[in-house]
């Protein structure tokens, strides 16, 4: 376990005033390889666990603004993991009125960091109830590259690869979607002749 990360989760937890009970946040985690990833309360640090090494590991988030945990500043406990197209650890969250995506990468001595992929501007594609309504991503859609924000007006998808920008459901408490996706295969036809 990153010893560096822990120490600073913990001590940021107690100096505002919670106490510590690091629990993995009820949310779709990421699957990547032998490695499941999970995100933790108070911060969102990335538990990995390799289970064919049986080994368990703290990962720092890839930005401070949603490691901040204080009195007067609300933990942003909204994100997402995902698996990106190049098999890489995904994660997601709004900053400001920004969705930052990011990836988990290997340089070739093994070390890994994170890069930031893209900035998509939200403050002119989603609506917001009010100045106090802040944008926060619930969810996400392995494969089909979409990412689920929600406001005081609405849930809305984004489709990463266009942009496109959809109302899915009516204003709500959402802090996890997890999508429902399915496929069909038709039987083999068959032709005689």
């Amino acid at each position: 376990m990153d010893a560096g990360c822990d120490v600073q989760h913990r001590r940021d937890a107690l100096a505002a005033g919670f106490y510590y009970t690091p629990y993995v946040q009820p949310r779709r985690g990421a699957v990547i390889g032998d490695e499941a990833y999970f995100t933790l309360r108070y911060g969102n640090p990335v538990v990995k666990y390799n289970w064919s090494k049986n080994h368990i590991s703290l990962i720092d988030p890839p930005t401070k603004c949603v490691y901040n945990v204080g009195v007067k500043k609300k933990a942003v406990d909204k994100v997402a993991l995902m698996v990106m197209e190049d098999s890489s650890l995904g994660f997601a969250c709004v900053e400001g009125s920004s969705l930052h995506l990011w990836s988990r990468k290997v340089n070739a001595e093994g070390d890994a960091e994170w890069v930031q992929r893209r900035a998509i501007q939200l403050e002119s594609v989603i609506p917001v109830a009010n100045s106090d309504d802040k944008p926060f991503v619930v969810g996400c859609a392995e494969g089909v590259g979409v990412i689920f924000v929600s406001t005081g007006v609405g849930l809305f998808t984004i489709k990463l690869d266009s942009g496109l920008v959809k109302k899915v459901a009516e204003s709500g408490v959402y802090f996890s979607v997890l999508p429902y996706m399915s496929f069909y295969t038709p039987e083999d036809v068959r032709y005689e002749i």
